[in-house]
């Protein structure tokens, strides 16, 4: 069911122009807003493997992903 949520909210012309990089493989893949992620923030850090990563927004409201 969650899989046909995440479907039917890329099918339409728009959803090739929003995320050009979605082909038919990406469609199982879980989708998570960017906004819920950063919980209202503008950074979080990201632990890995034992590393830390800072995911930020910049002005131009773009993601940057930082080591």
């Amino acid at each position: 069911m969650q899989q046909n949520a995440v479907t039917a909210t890329l099918a339409g012309p728009a959803a090739s122009q929003a995320m050009p990089w979605q082909g038919v493989a990406a469609l199982s893949l879980p989708v998570v807003e960017s906004a819920r992620l950063m919980a209202g923030g503008r950074e979080i850090v990201i632990q890995h493997a034992g590393q830390s990563y800072r995911l930020r927004v910049t002005r131009a409201n773009k993601l940057i992903l930082t080591k």
